[in-house]
């Protein structure tokens, strides 16, 4: 574990740069290893935005009902799921341990590195009034990913589990900091304090070369992130604020009808019906780039992260695929890719057809805060205080830069006739506009409020497996995550616990 713990602060001293390269003016460039002795070497390592950016989050990409394992999908092609896929989507906490650990570590890169910053400041040459501001940002990049973790692999915080394990707490990059997870309770204090000191940022929403400057942190940034906070522990007032301030400051929307295009490159595959077809397979023009500047420039974001699915992999559900119009929300008619399987699965003799959900490349689904998020959040605060007619009247301005303009306009704009009604009508919009990103923290959240009338049970019925196999010859079986499950904490990396002498303790079940 040392071992490891050496490798990665090798990583992050060789990405130090002796001179600062902003990204587009600003990229930063690799050197040979050096100190960091100025502030443009603490600069650099918080804009290598390709170590802040992906999150290659199995535990939120196949855990909930937004993601279809589809028992014909599997018969027509057995590579359409890998079993650790599976392993996720069941909620397994025999085998998981011990498969691999991918997002775990990753976060807590991420913290070491603004661990790293923050102590570094105090010994640094450069101004004190740019010094506050890195300050801030670094307690923001670090308040972020205690809240990724502590909603993966911790359980949801109510009254009833405060003193359930939390995290460890990191504040420096001493391996000798305790690996011993606090309480819940003192996590999500951690998280809060951390976001206080994100929040006296006063760095506005600005564009560099005209893309806007989402790879570092802003005030619409940290406000977005704190609407999020205060989401997941149904604060709505404070949540509802804190998106209106995000909003206040930016809020432009992508028209999908005039913004939004197929790819100029679609993909050719030959499907047996019984003889060889040719089938073109229509891509969204996001698919066609796999570098950072097609995100940077979307245009929506607040603050650059992305959910990645090194699979290639996003089945929709049934239940999320019926929830679109199908004729008129471009949502649906973009990111849906029909025939995905023939390419993704090579479902092609004897051919079975189903979509994929497509949003950059194949892999990237951008994660972090945005305007559509802030007007979704603003909306569900709404109706949930009350004003649900208001709640109403946001959502549809969300939905008319995502639906048809030739469309019916009581099929653009959603009308609810109670406040009941109006809630339904908001967290089905939520999910048809951030599928895959945000339904496990969602989940929680809903299963953990005083109303009753969102509680969800996920439930699949798929074929049962081992750990070195999907039994695909057997019977399907019955899967399910109840709603006070403690498998809502994920289980952590045993090569993390035995590296620790134990100090770190897994997640009872």
């Amino acid at each position: 574990m040392k071992n490891f713990k050496y490798i990665i602060l090798l990583i992050l001293i060789v990405n130090l740069v002796a001179s600062c390269n902003d990204f587009l003016d600003e990229e930063p460039s690799k050197s040979t290893a050096t100190v960091p002795d100025k502030l443009e070497h603490l600069e650099a390592l918080l804009n290598n935005y390709g170590e802040f950016y992906s999150e290659p989050a199995s535990e939120l990409i196949f855990s909930t009902d937004d993601y279809g394992f589809i028992t014909d999908l599997y018969d027509a092609s057995t590579s359409s799921y890998s079993l650790t896929s599976l392993q996720y989507g069941t909620w397994d906490k025999e085998y998981l341990p011990n498969t691999n650990r991918p997002y775990w570590p990753r976060e807590w890169e991420k913290i070491f590195t603004a661990n790293l910053v923050m102590q570094n400041l105090g010994s640094v040459a450069g101004e004190d009034t740019e010094k506050k501001q890195i300050k801030a940002e670094a307690h923001f990049i670090r308040a972020y990913s205690y809240f990724q973790l502590a909603n993966i692999y911790c359980l949801p915080y109510t009254e009833g589990n405060k003193q359930e394990l939390g995290l460890p707490i990191k504040e420096t990059t001493s391996f000798e900091e305790s690996m011993e997870r606090v309480s819940l309770e003192d996590t999500w204090k951690f998280i809060e304090s951390d976001l206080n000191k994100a929040l006296e940022l006063t760095r506005s929403f600005t564009q560099v070369n005209d893309l806007n400057r989402t790879w570092r942190a802003s005030t619409a940034a940290v406000n977005g992130f704190a609407a999020r906070y205060y989401l997941a522990l149904n604060d709505y007032e404070k949540a509802q604020s804190y998106a209106q301030e995000a909003l206040n400051e930016y809020d432009f929307l992508r028209d999908y009808n005039t913004d939004m295009s197929f790819s100029n490159a679609p993909t050719q595959v030959t499907i047996f019906n019984p003889e060889p077809t040719q089938v073109s397979i229509d891509f969204p023009y996001t698919h066609d780039s796999q570098e950072a500047d097609l995100m940077l420039a979307w245009g929506e974001s607040y603050y650059f992260r992305a959910l990645s699915n090194g699979s290639w992999k996003y089945w929709p559900s049934e239940e999320l695929l019926s929830l679109y119009n199908q004729t008129y929300d471009l949502r649906f008619k973009y990111h849906m890719v029909e025939g995905y399987s023939y390419e993704q699965a090579n479902a092609v003799d004897p051919p079975y057809n189903y979509p994929g959900y497509v949003f950059f490349h194949r892999s990237d689904i951008l994660s972090g805060p945005s305007v559509p998020e802030m007007l979704l959040i603003l909306a569900e605060c709404q109706v949930r205080t009350g004003a649900y007619t208001q709640g109403i009247q946001t959502i549809n301005q969300l939905r008319a830069s995502r639906m048809d303009a030739s469309a019916p306009s009581e099929i653009i704009n959603l009308s609810a006739a109670s406040q009941a009604e109006a809630l339904v009508k908001v967290l089905e919009e939520r999910r048809r506009e951030m599928p895959f990103v945000h339904r496990w923290y969602d989940i929680r959240r809903y299963n953990n409020n005083e109303d009753s009338s969102d509680d969800v049970v996920v439930t699949r019925t798929f074929y049962p497996y081992n750990g070195s196999s999907i039994l695909g010859a057997e019977t399907p079986v019955n899967f399910s995550l109840e709603k006070n499950s403690r498998r809502y904490a994920n289980p952590l990396p045993d090569t993390d616990i035995i590296a620790s002498d134990n100090v770190l303790k897994q997640n009872t079940y």
